[in-house]
């Protein structure tokens, strides 16, 4: 080891006592005539803590002939014979020992002893000991350093993931603190460790509050909460750090002062409100802190807590009060996360107390499971109905099995995506940073529920409001470079031929077309409606056999009346032209194929005999080189009149049996002294249902020809549709079905939420209107119109439009599901197309059974226990933030943006309208300034408005949404940054508008959540760090509401 010669002479002949000194013996080499010799030479040593020097001669001045620093080494007696009063120094990583020897035995023994005692590590050790002696004693570390001036400390690095709503609560607020060095008010942080003495010996840190900038007497939002599920131990000291934080960006801090309690004593205050008085570590007072404290338990009795020693208080799982819900959350949601805090209104005999939660949600992989197993089906079946279409004219046979080999690869691809998904049990999370990963694509990205629990403290109950966040929804894995959905739609659409059957030339404008319907278009719709007919048509039969069994000739003729209606409907359907010609074209290119005989699968023959839907025989099948042929070919317009022609014959056998039953009563008064009447009459009703039977199936099986027929005409009319484009529009199917996985499974994970919210689903209005106006569900989106974002958005806009295909079913919970939290929705697949803007005759309507509580259930309207389906009506507002949004609008490139808010508005102005039809105003009924009425007129303002990053519309969007009971969601491109900025701004402005929170402590609740709420955990689970992902330049181009506080962003890999 290598050490300054000259500043070891000065630090020895400055020395005044040593340790220890006196004359060893130490081998030592030394020069002999021939080479280097090792022998015993006497040294005079002298020991100066860990540093060992020996010496030539006695004399005090004289520098020293070495030194052996005493680390890591161990002194051991010389066992050998070699010398007498011999003892070892064995240095760690050294291969031979340092030798001496002493006079004596006795001078031995204390040399050993010294050297033993002298090394760093052995004073450590000791210092260890004596310092637990005195916690144990005292509760007091005495060895606890105070922060050294500009230290860094990185008190953000534990995190306070509690679920549970805790059995004490306290909030701080100091006084009189002393200002920086710069005489500058100081930017207060608490740090809070706890001990629970004798098990635990060392502190242990607990929570930190927010940093209160520029502030000589801060007053802390957060709240600290004590104690669990099993109850709290009074006997807890507490710790309280006060910190000057000088740099937030590195956390270098100084500390101010310390203070020391437990939680007896803030207990035993009348008002429970503690106030303590700081001290350095020079023991001057800097200031005081006050500790205000309240109970959350109702079944905590506030004298045993007063009176309790040591040991938890209760170990049954306790109720929360004091203005909180047992929302439950676990019920359908996991890793949960809370935060407490406590605001200031502007009545100053009140405070708000709230509590934030973040969630995920336990379907965000299992939904995505059971949508891939119903897109495998409908693939599936597409196939089956590409096989039932025969063999056709060499043309159209070739697009045929191409469509065959694209479905048969796209069931694969989601088979296999399935298997690995289903292999991840357990997880629930998509990180932002996996949003690559291909085999988590159909997993929405960062999907969380954040609720909000708000409660005044003189209040009695308190108020829930949920929001989710996720990132976009969108298809990061696949190629972007020809746009999104909504675009590659667009693409697609021009290639399509127009209802009128001309082909599309000319314009290129993307709103003409927007208002032109095609083929596909309107085949879609006349499936959907024919399909529609048939549901209500079989749904007539099976109650007109009811009725029949029962002999009513009265309802029969009711329903007889109603099903004709339907029936000339579903036939004058069958004769659109659209269907003609689909009919003409397919039957066309079967009989021009090479063969003698040809026919389709569902001609009339090979089903004359079914009678219903399960007997159907589809005759036609791909062999793997061929089609099997079917042997005859029906016309479609005998098909179509075979319907009518079935209804007549059923109306004539009603008709006939109900002469005969007014003829049987005429006999009955002429003859009412003839017995044996009321026999017949039983006989008459059996013989109704009889004789209804053979013609109801004949009916049945007519509707079952029709429908199966027109969806092979329909398939092939998709061929011809598509025959320049199949790759592409195979291509925008799977990314549609991967956005529609994410938006699918955020509805849901949202609703599940609203099921929670014991206030809302205890109101019968909310039911009702769900009936009568359906759900509305509002996306705000934080994207901008330029580069990758702008395919986000198309990805986006076409998702939210999707959703309004999906229903809801609500089912009960079993009292074992209820129990486990093992309640799951379940996804079915309904029976009609997409059709509308962007039609997709490969895609059904799907069905969410959601669970709810049984005591939930038995309170829903009887429609709703029936199982009439929840119509979703979703509405995306998007407004860009970032300084990309700024390039957009010096680019001008945000025509997407704007159209999007302006096609959003007209929907949730027709849900509005919708909804006064029902219901008064919810926020002013006298129709004022502060109604329903004049927020719509304030939202078509802003969306109207041209204005650079106009976020009010966001804010008045979700005013409007939350006031007519919607739902929210919010997104950005990772549902991490920008969108913990939006959902904190919008609690802020919910506490404002709807709880009376202070205007003084705006600003300061918006910092407050950013920097110490959930969504701080939220970038840790995501990126491994505490920073939201921005910029400091990126702060310049950021609406000022929607900047993070200093010191929580930097540089961060997302």
């Amino acid at each position: 080891m290598r050490f300054n010669s000259k500043e070891l002479t000065v630090m020895l002949q400055q020395t005044a006592k040593f340790d220890k000194e006196g004359y060893l013996l130490m081998k030592d080499k030394q020069d002999g005539f021939f080479k280097k010799s090792e022998a015993y030479i006497n040294r005079y040593v002298r020991l100066k803590g860990n540093l060992l020097f020996y010496f030539k001669h006695k004399d005090g001045k004289s520098e020293p002939l070495g030194v052996i620093i005493l680390e890591r080494c161990v002194v051991d007696l010389a066992l050998d014979d070699e010398i007498e009063n011999g003892f070892l120094l064995v240095i760690e990583g050294e291969d031979q020992s340092i030798r001496f020897a002493a006079s004596s035995e006795s001078v031995r023994d204390s040399w050993i002893q010294a050297l033993h005692v002298s090394s760093h590590e052995c004073l450590k050790m000791q210092l260890q000991s004596l310092r637990e002696q005195v916690h144990t004693k005292t509760g007091v570390d005495p060895m606890h350093l105070p922060v050294q001036p500009n230290s860094s400390v990185d008190f953000e690095s534990h995190s306070d993931n509690a679920s549970q709503d805790p059995v004490l609560e306290i909030c701080l607020a100091c006084s009189n603190l002393p200002n920086d060095s710069s005489d500058m008010p100081p930017n207060v942080l608490v740090v809070l460790h706890t001990m629970l003495p004798p098990q635990q010996q060392t502190w242990l840190h607990h929570n930190h509050t927010e940093i209160v900038e520029k502030n000589s007497s801060p007053q802390f939002l957060k709240t600290i909460g004590f104690g669990d599920k099993y109850g709290i131990d009074t006997s807890t000291r507490v710790r309280i750090t006060v910190h000057h934080v000088v740099e937030r960006m590195t956390g270098t801090m100084t500390q101010l002062g310390q203070a020391i309690f437990t939680l007896q004593d803030i207990l035993r205050k009348h008002d429970l409100t503690l106030q303590l008085t700081l001290r350095n570590y020079e023991t001057k007072e800097q200031g005081e802190v006050t500790c205000t404290a309240w109970i959350n338990d109702e079944r905590v009795s506030f004298e045993n807590l007063q009176t309790q020693q040591s040991g938890s208080y209760n170990k049954r799982p306790r109720t929360v009060s004091l203005g909180r819900h047992s929302h439950n959350l676990q019920a359908h949601f996991n890793d949960i996360i809370k935060r407490s805090f406590r605001f200031a209104t502007n009545n100053e005999k009140s405070m708000l107390q709230m509590s934030e939660y973040m969630a995920e949600s336990r379907w965000t992989f299992e939904l995505p499971v059971q949508l891939l197993r119903l897109w495998v089906n409908e693939e599936k079946r597409m196939i089956s109905l590409l096989q039932d279409l025969g063999e056709l004219v060499p043309d159209w046979e070739t697009h045929q099995l191409l469509w065959i080999r694209l479905g048969a690869a796209a069931a694969e691809y989601y088979t296999n995506s399935m298997d690995n998904l289903m292999e991840m049990s357990g997880v629930t999370f998509k990180r932002s940073a996996d949003r690559l990963k291909a085999d988590l694509e159909f997993i929405p990205i960062n999907l969380h529920v954040e609720r909000m629990l708000v409660s005044e403290d003189a209040g009695s109950r308190g108020k829930l409001y949920d929001m989710t966040t996720m990132g976009a929804f969108t298809a990061h894995c696949r190629d972007g470079k020809n746009g999104g959905l909504s675009r590659l739609l667009y693409q697609l659409r021009r290639g399509y031929y127009e209802d009128t059957g001309d082909e599309q030339e000319g314009s290129t404008d993307i709103h003409q077309y927007q208002q032109q319907r095609t083929r596909i278009q309107k085949a879609c719709t006349v499936l959907n409606e024919v399909t529609e007919l048939r549901q209500q048509l079989k749904a007539g039969c099976e109650r007109l056999s009811q009725v029949a069994v029962a002999a009513d000739i009265g309802k029969v003729q009711s329903l007889l009346f109603n099903m004709k209606n339907k029936t000339s409907r579903l036939t004058a359907v069958c004769a659109e032209p659209i269907v003609l010609q689909a009919a003409e074209s397919y039957l066309t290119a079967k009989r021009n194929a090479d063969t003698s005989e040809g026919g389709d699968a569902s001609s009339l023959r090979n089903m004359a005999d079914m009678g219903s839907e399960s007997q159907t025989q589809q005759n036609w099948k791909w062999s793997g080189s061929n089609f099997v042929k079917s042997p005859t070919m029906e016309p479609w317009e005998v098909t179509r009149l075979n319907v009518e022609a079935a209804f007549v014959c059923l109306q004539s056998i009603v008709e006939e049996l109900t002469r005969q039953a007014s003829q049987k009563i005429t006999d009955q008064l002429l003859m009412d002294d003839i017995p044996g009447m009321e026999s017949n009459h039983g006989t008459a009703s059996m013989t109704l249902e009889e004789e209804l039977r053979p013609a109801l199936s004949k009916f049945q099986g007519c509707l079952e020809i029709v429908w199966a027929r027109l969806s092979l005409f329909l398939t092939f009319l998709a061929i011809m549709e598509n025959k320049n484009q199949v790759k592409a529009a195979h291509d925008a199917k799977i990314r549609r079905d991967i956005v529609n996985a994410h938006a699918i499974t955020t509805l849901v994970s949202t609703f599940a939420a609203c099921t929670l919210n014991h206030d809302l689903v205890s109101e019968p209005a909310f039911w009702q209107q769900l009936l009568s106006v359906g759900l509305l569900f509002q996306v705000e989106g934080l994207l901008s119109c330029y580069g990758n974002e702008a395919i986000m958005i198309e990805d986006t806009i076409i998702a939210v439009e999707d959703l309004s295909y999906v229903t809801l079913r609500l089912v009960a919970e079993t009292e074992e599901e209820e129990s486990n939290c093992s309640a799951a929705p379940k996804a079915n697949l309904g029976e009609f197309v997409f059709e509308g803007a962007h039609p997709e005759i490969n895609r059904h309507n799907i069905i969410i059974d959601m669970p709810v509580q049984a005591e939930v259930f038995a309170q829903l309207p009887r429609e709703l226990q029936e199982g009439r389906q929840i119509r979703i009506v979703p509405i995306l507002f998007n407004i860009g933030i970032t300084e990309k949004a700024t390039l957009a609008e010096k680019l001008g490139t945000t025509g997407l943006q704007d159209k999007l808010n302006m096609d959003s508005f007209a929907k949730i102005y027709e849900y509005y309208a919708q909804y006064c039809k029902h219901f008064e105003d919810p926020l002013d009924p006298s129709g004022g300034v502060n109604s329903l009425a004049h927020r719509i007129k304030i939202l078509q303002n802003n969306v109207m408005t041209r204005k650079s990053k106009n976020v009010e519309v966001l804010h008045v969007a979700a005013e409007v949404t939350r006031a007519m009971r919607g739902l929210r969601a919010i997104m950005c491109k990772s549902g991490k940054d920008r969108t913990s900025m939006a959902v904190t701004l919008e609690m802020v402005h919910i506490l404002q508008r709807n709880h009376n929170l202070a205007s003084h402590v705006f600003m300061q609740s918006l910092d407050c959540l950013r920097s110490v709420g959930c969504r701080r955990e939220n970038t840790l689970k995501n990126t491994g760090t505490k920073k939201y992902a921005f910029a400091t330049l990126q702060m310049l181009y950021i609406p000022k509401l929607y900047r993070a506080p200093s010191g929580t962003y930097g540089n961060v890999q997302t």
